[in-house]
C-alpha cells in the first residue's frame, strides 16, 4: 500500500501545494498539460496499453473470444489504437488520457485492498477505495466531456485567490492522507 500511498498521494501533494502557493504558475502548468501534444501522447500510449494488461487478465470468455484470437492480438491493437487516438483526437487529449487512467487505476488498485479488508469492516483501506471510486467517477466524465474539466479548473484558477488557495490546500491534504495512510496500512 506504500506504492499506491505514494502513487496517488504524490501529485495530488505537488498539484496541491502549487495552486495553494502560486496560481500564476498552477495556471500555467494546466495549460501546458492540456496543450502538450508529447505528453497527451504518452499517456495515452499508457492508457491503451493498461487497458490492453486489465483485458488481457480480466478472464471473461466473451471478452478472450474476441481480443485473443491470435497471440499478441491485445498488445497489437493497444499500438495501433494509441497511434490513431493521438493523430485523429489531438483536441483534449492529454485530460482525456488522463481520465482514462483515472478509470483504470483502480482495478488493480483492488486487486490489492480486497486482501487488506478488516474483520471490522471499516478501516485506513477504504480511504483508498473511496478515493478510487470518486476518481472512477471524475475518469468517466472526463472521458467524454474533457473540455468541461478543463474549464472547470480555468474557472478555480482564475477565481478568487482564496478560493485556489483552498483548492490547492485541499487536494495536498487528501494527498497527505493517502500516502499517510500508505504507510500506515
Amino acid at each position: 500500500m506504500v506504492f499506491w500511498g505514494l502513487a496517488l498521494g504524490a501529485p495530488l501533494v505537488a498539484f496541491g501545494g502549487l495552486c495553494a502557493a502560486d496560481r500564476a504558475k498552477a495556471k500555467a502548468f494546466a495549460e501546458w498539460f492540456e496543450t502538450s501534444r508529447p505528453l497527451a501522447a504518452a499517456l495515452t500510449v499508457v492508457a491503451w496499453f493498461w487497458t490492453a494488461r486489465e483485458l488481457d487478465v480480466i478472464g471473461i470468455d466473451v471478452f478472450d473470444m474476441v481480443t485473443k484470437r491470435f497471440p499478441g492480438e491485445l498488445w497489437v491493437l493497444a499500438a495501433v489504437l494509441s497511434w490513431l487516438t493521438v493523430i485523429w483526437m489531438p483536441k483534449n487529449l492529454g485530460v482525456r488520457a488522463l481520465t482514462g487512467i483515472l478509470m483504470l487505476f483502480p482495478a488493480s488498485l483492488f486487486r490489492t485492498t480486497r486482501l487488506l479488508l478488516p474483520a471490522s469492516g471499516v478501516g485506513l483501506v477504504h480511504l483508498f477505495v473511496v478515493f478510487a471510486y470518486l476518481c472512477a467517477m471524475v475518469g468517466m466524465y472526463g472521458m467524454f466531456y474533457p473540455w468541461r474539466l478543463e474549464k472547470a479548473l480555468g474557472i478555480v484558477l482564475s477565481g478568487p485567490s482564496a478560493a485556489t488557495r483552498l483548492f490547492g490546500l485541499s487536494l495536498a491534504a487528501v494527498g497527505v492522507c493517502l500516502a499517510a495512510a500508505g504507510f500506515a496500512i
